[in-house]
């Protein structure tokens, strides 16, 4: 497990010009000429680079793009529960209600998301989004990085970030995909299904990213 890291990476957002009217943040789009690997200058007093790696020295400066946040999130999301990416107070206690167990399926909300977004569905991917961050606890940093996703289709095709929905999908697959499964065509209906073929791609591109030092 690795509570406290995520955190950590996902307060990199604050560097990265971003454009939001808007409180969920359900709007947010890069500034205009940002790209995915537009660096960024930032003062490490957390020592963030040194301890997680990736993040580059421009000029003897640290730097950060929006596509090291995904690679760092990418780099721990294998190990990872879903309680790292909540308000786990708010999670926990919203699960129980009346000191029994709830059995929302809440975290069918963020997976939902993936899947939307992994699909290019970008109003149902907005959806999703923002009632995980209301009624899952989902955090505002995480919130803002994967509404950007949601609202920047330049990023939809993206290796990076689409291996990041996808390990996302993976922590937060309810397990009952019942509703997931299409009468009509005799299988999964096609979100799920484009899940499935990125879930084929995981295990090399996931080593891969583990392997950066």
């Amino acid at each position: 497990m690795t509570f406290g890291i995520f955190e950590q990476i996902e307060r990199l957002i604050e560097y990265i010009p971003i454009d939001s009217n808007h409180h969920d943040k359900d709007d947010a789009r890069f500034e205009n000429g940002i790209t995915i690997d537009s660096k960024f200058y930032f003062e490490d007093r957390e020592g963030v680079a040194t301890r997680l790696g990736i993040i580059g020295v421009s000029k003897g400066k640290t730097v950060v793009s929006f596509r090291d946040i995904i690679k760092l999130l990418n780099k721990f999301l294998p190990d990872a529960v879903v309680e790292e990416l909540v308000i786990k107070e708010w999670y926990v206690r919203i699960q129980t209600i009346g000191g029994k167990s709830s059995e929302l399926p809440l975290k069918s909300l963020l997976f939902d998301y993936c899947l939307a977004a992994l699909a290019g569905d970008n109003f149902d991917s907005k959806l999703y989004l923002l009632h995980s961050l209301h009624f899952m606890g989902l955090r505002i940093q995480l919130n803002l990085i994967l509404s950007v996703i949601a609202n920047e289709s330049s990023l939809r095709e993206d290796v990076d970030v689409r291996l990041l929905l996808t390990l996302l999908a993976r922590i937060t697959e309810p397990n009952n995909i019942d509703k997931y499964f299409d009468l009509r065509s005799g299988g999964f209906n096609r979100r799920y299904d484009i899940y499935l073929r990125e879930i084929q791609k995981l295990s090399p591109i996931s080593a891969q990213v583990v392997r950066i030092p």
